[in-house]
């Protein structure tokens, strides 16, 4: 069996994990990030969630963008796209949820995420499948995974859990806690689809005429002067629609999102109930349901919305996206209280202003709550009986509700830039993960642009 060594261990390439490798290899750690596919993004490549929101709080009235609350290396990146033509930058959402929405082309961040990994020192090693953990003494040893070459053995000093799923947490024995406290239900997950030659002046126009037909949030005075960057309605159709699909799909309304190019639309709109992400099962048959829905759903939008007579499904998700599954128990557990009041923290590592999110697990409610910046401590980062482990991304230690708003993609991001940071902060001095000095670890944040209250 192959024997891998590296300072820094990082299992999942998606935002989190992608951007911890950056930061930890900036700030001079030895860093391996291994990935279970060929390419790097998560759910904004592989699951085509599209767009990216929010970096911004919100603000009532005329303008929706107030402070810019994601900074870092993720803002850094969203300049790198607009400057390669691949993103048009942050726009207000028209739907009304978010402070921005930022649509982005999917192949162009596998090529710039990579290249952000390289130009910063860090090994990639794709294809390659977790499998178990080796600990000792409540410290984590070797990771055992598996790929083409067949099963390998990665050596590290600090390790960090950037899966997605908490699978390199739960492998190590860390507790942890699974949808809802009753049942472990989890909310829905979506087979996101891409549309192309789609009219949203049309859309627009369709809007403005008739607009008890969407969410009452929607930014009609926006619409007055631009086509929509968000639709979340058609209620009448889609209740006509209803009758007319194979399978029941508990969604109230269509949901999408206008492209980086003007003619496309990232429809959010299919929901499969009942699936557990961290089972082979329970992604097999959201993928299955998920496409076929995907595949009805984009029918019936050529068939009665105005604006995609002449539309066409351009491509759908590798993956389903998944919103929730495993929440680490930290050193401390992020709530809404904390969200609601604005809250900071000394050892704040950044700060996230999205409203809580939560879709129903068993119905087709939808609930939101606007909350204000507040601060992330990294303690909840930080599993609590594993001494050299660091957790990024929606995983981190947080109750379901503010799980709902932190799970965003941008959130996950910034996470994944403190959690790096830490990792290379620790590695340089020796101390172990739990024992980083946050005075540095805050100070080389800010050093990065990172913005914290």
């Amino acid at each position: 069996m192959e024997t891998i060594k590296s300072k820094v261990v990082i299992a999942g390439g998606g935002p989190s994990g992608t951007f911890a490798a950056i930061a930890a290899a900036r700030n001079g750690a030895e860093v391996l990030l291994i990935e279970q596919y060929g390419v790097l993004g998560g759910m904004s490549t592989m699951g085509a969630i599209n767009p990216w929101m929010s970096f911004h709080e919100k603000l009532e009235g005329d303008v929706l963008q107030g402070r810019q609350v994601i900074t870092g290396i993720p803002h850094e990146m969203v300049l790198k796209m607009i400057e390669m033509g691949a993103c048009p930058g942050y726009h207000d959402d028209t739907i009304g949820e978010a402070a921005s929405v930022t649509p982005f082309d999917p192949e162009t961040v596998k090529y710039l995420w990579q290249k952000m990994c390289l130009d910063a020192g860090v090994r990639i090693m794709y294809h390659t499948y977790l499998i178990d953990a080796e600990t000792s003494n409540g410290r984590v040893t070797a990771l055992r995974g598996v790929n083409k070459g067949g099963q390998c053995r990665i050596e590290g000093d600090i390790f960090l859990d950037c899966t997605g799923d908490a699978d390199l947490a739960a492998m190590a024995g860390c507790p942890f806690e699974i949808g809802r406290a009753e049942d472990g239900k989890m909310m829905p997950g979506t087979m996101n689809f891409t549309m192309a030659n789609v009219d949203f002046e049309k859309v627009r126009v369709y809007m403005v005429q008739n607009p008890d037909e969407f969410w009452h949030n929607t930014r009609f005075d926006i619409l007055a002067k631009q086509e929509p960057t968000g639709v979340s309605g058609f209620y009448t159709i889609w209740n006509k629609v209803k009758q007319e699909l194979e399978t029941p799909i508990l969604r109230d309304r269509f949901l999408f999102f206008k492209g980086y190019r003007g003619d496309q639309a990232t429809v959010n709109t299919s929901r499969v109930s009942g699936i557990d992400s961290t089972t082979a099962e329970g992604m097999t048959r959201g993928e299955i349901e998920g496409r076929c829905q995907a595949m009805e759903i984009a029918k019936c939008m050529v068939k009665y919305l105005p604006g995609f007579e002449n539309a066409y499904v351009l491509s759908t998700g590798a993956v389903i996206g998944v919103r929730e599954s495993r929440r680490i128990s930290g050193e401390y557990m992020l709530n809404s209280d904390d969200l609601i009041a604005g809250r900071s923290f000394p050892d704040d590592i950044m700060t996230n202003a999205y409203t809580i999110d939560m879709h129903g697990a068993d119905d087709d409610s939808v609930y939101h709550l606007d909350v204000p910046p507040y601060g992330v401590p990294y303690r909840v980062l930080l599993p609590r009986n594993i001494d050299n482990m660091i957790v990024a991304g929606r995983t981190i230690s947080a109750t379901r509700e503010a799980h709902g708003s932190m799970r965003t993609t941008p959130a996950c991001m910034a996470l994944g830039q403190a959690a790096g940071t830490a990792a290379a902060v620790a590695a340089k001095s020796g101390a172990g993960v739990k024992d980083v000095d946050i005075s540095a670890l805050r100070g080389q944040l800010l050093k990065d642009n990172v913005y914290l209250l």
